[in-house]
């Protein structure tokens, strides 16, 4: 029997990165998979990674509107069932993050989509672990929630800040309840976000620093750990220094 057999898992932002390779690990472990993200294409691009090894289905959503997420969680409802596992991986950056060049516009999105999308994610998981007293969220968050560098950006590093205040003190909140929250703080790491910097990175870099099979090889740990365990919160960096 396969470690997460009888699981139903949603991943959000499921269709690059971080979130297309837990999807798939979690996936070929035993879990039934949904995937959901903005573009159908890219989603699909995953399904079909998934090489039939185990079940798998996607949604488009966006995390940055309250309604579409709402309807995610209906349809994973009538799709799946009992939601055991939510991963949220969504997240953007933009190209101009300095506190000079940052517009009203971009901060809003930004904290649209970061916080208060992981808000609303973490509140319609809550409404389906809660009273059945077991389930496990993990909020993909960034090294950025732990310390603010100019490298994120002035509204990067606000978004995630605010994630980790909101995982942390939900987490003990909702610690009685049976419901585990942990606050996963990667550092950098391979993934299309890197080409919004102002810079990025080149490939022999990218090459050195943390993959996406790394971070899913992480949140598999925490899906495989028994209901009486619990990490709060867990922190991955590369070896290496993060590029300027």
């Amino acid at each position: 029997m396969k470690s997460l057999e009888g699981k139903n898992v949603l991943v959000i932002g499921g269709g690059s990165g971080m979130g297309a390779a837990t999807a798939l690990l979690l996936c070929n472990n035993g879990a039934k998979v949904a995937v959901a993200g903005r573009t159908i294409e890219s989603l699909r691009a995953t399904e079909a990674l998934n090489q039939e090894k185990g079940y798998m289905s996607c949604k488009t959503a966006d995390v940055a509107n309250r309604q579409s997420l709402e309807e995610l969680f209906a349809w994973f409802d009538d799709e799946l069932g009992q939601l055991d596992i939510l991963v949220n991986a969504a997240g953007i950056n933009i190209p101009q993050r300095e506190m000079s060049q940052l517009s009203g516009d971009d901060w809003d999105n930004v904290l649209k989509t970061n916080l208060t999308g992981a808000f609303d994610s973490l509140r319609l998981a809550l409404d389906r672990m809660r009273s059945r007293r077991d389930g496990l969220i993990v909020m993909i968050n960034s090294i950025s929630g732990k310390r603010s560098n100019p490298l994120g950006g002035v509204a990067y590093n606000a978004s995630k800040f605010g994630m980790t205040a909101l995982g942390a003190c939900v987490s003990e909140e909702e610690r009685e309840n049976g419901v585990r929250i942990t606050n996963l703080f990667p550092g950098e790491v391979n993934t299309p976000i890197l080409d919004k910097r102002p810079t990025p990175p080149p490939a022999e870099h990218r090459s050195k620093i943390l993959q996406p099979e790394d971070i899913a090889q992480a949140i598999l740990l925490l899906a495989q750990l028994p209901p009486r365990a619990h990490v709060p919160e867990l922190i991955i960096k590369p070896t290496i220094q993060s590029y300027l």
